[in-house]
């Protein structure tokens, strides 16, 4: 089948290759910095059977080797090839006697070189896995994370993230490195439940892992940075798709300008696509596409938090005046409606607050917060009653109360409306941040514009999905 013919791999079609019962490692080695090396440190943790293969060892670190993937005693669901491009060919060709489900081909050398022979070579890749019926990650890739399943089939070192009920991200990457960058914020608590990166997408791309995830129960939301395409319409396909099963998806394109995309063809070698392309992305339900790759995280993570709009209008609450001010025109840049609070909420907010502070949107409630922290309470809560809000944004410093945080994400719970933290101290990591990025009822924000482009694209009506846990951590 032509590649830009066929439709989107199900589920099930990639359930080898992404929830598989057994994976071997082909180039395994005792050397800790080879790629066999750091690809088997990661596949420590799976729980599934294990096999190594490495013709010149007989086994390591205890582990048997098998020299070739026919001597393995079964079939095997996915085979990871950490070895060189020159060898990926002839065991390639021997996976495919050896019946295995799919490949993840990490080598380089491919499309992305820009020379006929690289461009051969990936269409013999292509060839092969197709008669085969294999399902291929690559070439030119750093492998797959699927922490829900405890699959960490890669050579590089994503940081294992504690799967968070309501703030599960599956964030999926054409750029290896990119991915590895973004998997970092793991670190500051974001929760992800897959990391997925696929390079020169020969075969399996990031339309079918947005599709993959799309009935993923333990993804919440989807980061999607892409560079390039072989078929645009099948990834407008798998966003629908999300859209219906309930998962938003903040989306990234990487090469916009002419510049960018000249250098797609030397990176993974797809399609950079036109200028029409995001335009056709963006006016997809259940699709926030964000232009700045610093916002993707915070986009996917307040969309895995937020339950459905129900109100157009934002409230803003601050205990400074400036940054209120900030704030509303942040939200006329996004074009998110700020109005003002109706009769009765103005009179809840006079009663709770000094004198000389106002009533209105935004609501300053003054230094007097630090004395009396209990009147940021009675504010928000106000707020959130008001039938013209959806949601509370709070820009917040280091001068305010941490113990309110659990609080205010109460009062959204309760409101059912969404309680956005705009951290605006550049103090940019601390105690407080983690516990706010862990919370499912908190969305925290590090930047005022980040907070409402987000608010913008879920108050066109993205609604989440929320699933069990299950962890393997």
């Amino acid at each position: 089948m032509a590649r830009l013919e066929r439709g989107l791999y199900s589920s099930s079609e990639l359930n080898k290759l992404l929830r598989p019962d057994s994976v071997a490692l082909i180039g395994a080695s005792a050397n800790a910095r080879s790629l066999g090396g750091r690809t088997l440190a990661n596949l420590a943790g799976f729980p599934g059977r294990l096999y190594l293969v490495n013709p010149h060892q007989h086994e390591i670190s205890g582990r048997a080797c098998h020299p070739d993937i026919g001597s393995v005693p079964e079939p095997v669901d996915c085979v990871v090839l950490a070895i060189p491009a020159e060898s990926v060919e002839d065991v390639m060709q021997q996976c495919a006697q050896a019946r295995a489900g799919a490949v993840v081909v990490l080598a380089s050398g491919y499309a992305e070189t820009g020379t006929p022979e690289g461009a051969a070579a990936q269409e013999r890749l292509i060839g092969l896995a197709a008669g085969a019926g294999i399902r291929v990650i690559g070439p030119n890739c750093v492998g797959v994370a699927n922490q829900a399943h405890c699959l960490h089939a890669a050579f590089a070192e994503f940081p294992r993230s504690e799967l968070l009920p309501g703030c599960r991200i599956g964030l999926v990457s054409q750029s290896g490195a990119l991915a590895l960058a973004l998997s970092q914020g793991a670190e500051r608590g974001v929760s992800f439940s897959q990391v997925l990166t696929c390079g020169n997408s020969c075969d399996v791309d990031v339309a079918d892992f947005v599709a993959f995830l799309a009935s993923e129960p333990q993804c919440d939301a989807i980061a999607l940075a892409f560079e390039g395409l072989s078929a645009p319409g099948r990834l407008r396909q798998a966003l629908t798709l999300a859209a219906r099963a309930g998962k938003p998806v903040a989306v990234c394109k990487v090469g916009t300008s002419a510049a960018g995309r000249a250098a797609i063809r030397y990176h993974t070698a797809t399609d950079p696509g036109d200028e029409h392309l995001m335009d056709a992305i963006r006016s997809l339900p259940g699709v926030a596409v964000v232009e700045r790759i610093e916002a993707l995280l915070e986009t996917a993570s307040f969309l895995a938090k937020a339950p459905a709009a129900r109100a157009s209008g934002i409230a803003v609450l601050s205990s400074s005046g400036g940054t209120g001010i900030l704030a509303i025109d942040a939200a006329a840049r996004a074009h998110v409606p700020t109005p003002q609070p109706q009769a009765v909420t103005a009179h809840r907010l006079a009663a709770a607050l000094p004198a000389f502070a106002s009533p209105r949107n935004p609501c300053d409630a003054t230094a007097q917060a630090t004395r009396h922290p209990e009147s940021v309470l009675s504010c928000a809560d106000a707020l959130l009653s008001d039938p013209g809000y959806g949601a509370l944004v709070v820009p917040w410093g280091r001068s305010q109360t941490p113990a309110l945080l659990p609080q205010l994400g109460e009062l959204g719970v309760r409101h059912g409306k969404p309680v956005c933290i705009v951290w605006m101290s550049q103090l940019l990591e601390s105690g407080t941040t983690l516990e706010m990025e862990r919370n499912p009822s908190l969305a925290l924000f590090r930047s005022l514009d980040h907070c409402f482009g987000a608010l913008a694209s879920w108050l066109r009506g993205i609604t989440p999905w929320r699933a069990a846990p299950k962890t393997c951590l």
